[in-house]
């Protein structure tokens, strides 16, 4: 395995990396790095989430001269949002250069920008508007721009700004080296490859490499007419932590957005028919945990990365499989599970039986948490004692997976007494899982059809759970329980040993 320590960069950078607490990267960055090292132009097609921006900022910053006080790296971005987060990782990685790492970026003071220009910038990241105004105003000059990046590049075709890129280009000199970065690659963003990148390395981070395995999918086929009816009744089932609620337009956001907000929803939308300021109140309200749902488009949400959303709603079909990966990629973060369900009408079936041949993943018809429960297949069967110990091993020698999963933690965490009547289940997720209290009482009592007064003790630790109930009732919870779903986690149930 590939360790950042294996890929060249100086002992200052690298003490950052180690700092932040990197230690392998990813795919983008193991295949990007070397060759941006190398001098090479290189194409990188792959998602938010994927690590891109270390993958081009960690070259860009060994790259740097410091006694330069020239502009001599410039990355472009399409949106506000971008700019602040890929400054905000620039910054991080510098941490021990003597470098200056510049955002401007439209919705603020121009004044104030130029004024940290002329106190020299090594980096500038940069929205295509505010940069193509800056140097209009001759704040910016790109003379020295040896290290140039389009990030979103596909953002930046969407949004109309591809002949601005084109004219930024034209104004870094000819000895450049381009990285460009992008979900997508559509004809335009291809032919601007060919025109702007000398001999390009393309590395492709393919939907099927991403982490969609921990992603629970589903569709709902319902008619337009009884979309949003039919949403309001999954967000209830569902009660997610955090949502994404995607729409194809603004019109339809919007829409959208008055709908549920009449219901007494607690939702914001994000689009583009927002002013700047509406939009960064709205992304730190979701960011900082205020805001439930989140009603968006595509382009809205890029550079949108929160650890806690919990499920994506494609309220209307994504119109790519590429599209699709990109939007249920912002659930299942920080080894996170997620949970994914996609709207289609009876005539879009065969669109989405595209996507799940695209990206090969299982999409199947939605259940409630309760059906899902219901439906689970049975638990395997255990072997009894005398099938798998030898005749003179004492059941308490067998090693468990529970007493596995266990060691670590009961060092700290004494197993608490069973009293007389009483079973202990152990369960395999804990916090880190997301699970509380109150959801494992829930699955007891609807999964395992309990009364309050059966369950006596329930203890969530952070990587695994104990649960005391009544002894004749221990059986018939772990035979419906185990293997079942918790809050998108697959949960294993069995009785704990001492």
């Amino acid at each position: 395995m590939t360790s950042f320590k294996d890929l060249g960069l100086t002992p200052d950078i690298q003490l950052a990396i180690d700092e932040l607490g990197f230690t392998e990267p990813t795919p983008i960055q193991e295949e990007g790095v070397p060759r941006l090292l190398a001098g090479h132009d290189v194409i990188g097609q792959a998602q938010t989430g994927t690590g891109k921006t270390a993958a081009f900022g960690l070259p860009m910053l060994q790259y740097l001269d410091p006694a330069n006080d020239e502009v001599q790296a410039v990355v472009l971005t399409p949106t506000r949002e971008l700019c602040i987060q890929v400054t905000q990782a620039l910054r991080s990685y510098a941490e021990h250069l003597d470098v200056e790492i510049v955002a401007v970026f439209g919705g603020a003071p121009i004044k104030s920008q130029q004024a940290q220009l002329r106190s020299g910038a090594h980096v500038v990241v940069a929205t295509v508007g505010r940069m193509k105004d800056l140097i209009s105003r001759r704040s910016l000059v790109m003379t020295a721009a040896r290290f140039v990046v389009l990030d979103e590049a596909d953002e930046m075709l969407d949004l109309g700004f591809l002949e601005d890129v084109e004219k930024i280009l034209r104004m870094c000199p000819s000895g450049r080296q381009t990285a460009l970065f992008s979900a997508t690659m559509p004809p335009p963003i291809q032919k601007l490859a060919d025109t702007f990148m000398y001999d390009p390395i393309m590395i492709s981070i393919t939907p099927e490499e991403l982490t969609v395995d921990k992603i629970s999918q589903a569709y709902v086929e319902v008619s337009n007419r009884d979309k949003t009816e039919k949403l309001i009744e999954i967000l209830k089932a569902e009660d997610p932590e955090q949502a994404i609620l995607f729409c194809r337009t603004k019109i339809g956001a919007t829409r959208l957005d008055r709908d549920l907000r009449n219901r007494g929803l607690d939702v914001k939308a994000l689009h583009g028919d927002l002013s700047q300021g509406s939009r960064d109140g709205v992304m730190i309200a979701f960011k900082g945990h205020r805001v439930k749902l989140l009603v968006a488009t595509d382009i809205a949400a890029r550079g949108l990365d929160v650890d806690h959303v919990t499920h994506i709603i494609n309220y209307d079909l994504p119109n790519s499989s590429d599209t699709y990966v990109h939007r249920i990629g912002r659930t299942g973060r920080a080894g996170r599970t997620g949970r994914a369900i996609t709207f289609v009408t009876p005539e879009q079936k065969k669109d989405l039986e595209q996507i799940k041949r695209d990206v090969k993943t299982s999409i199947t018809s939605w259940e409630s948490p309760e059906e899902r429960i219901e439906h689970a297949p049975p638990p395997r069967r255990r072997p009894r004692r005398s099938e798998e110990e030898a005749p003179d091993q004492k059941p308490e020698d067998v090693e468990t997976p529970a007493k596995e999963d266990a060691k670590s933690e009961a060092s700290s965490s004494e197993v608490p007494e069973v009293g007389d009547g009483q079973t202990k289940l152990f369960i395999n997720r804990g916090r880190r899982s997301g699970i509380e209290e109150e959801d494992l009482r829930w699955a007891l009592k609807e999964g395992a059809v309990l009364e309050d007064t059966s369950i006596s003790n329930v203890r969530v630790l952070d990587r695994f759970s104990f649960v005391e109930l009544d002894t004749d009732k221990a059986e018939r919870t772990v035979e419906f329980l185990d293997g079942t779903k918790l809050k998108g986690s697959e949960i294993r149930v069995e009785v704990a040993r001492k």
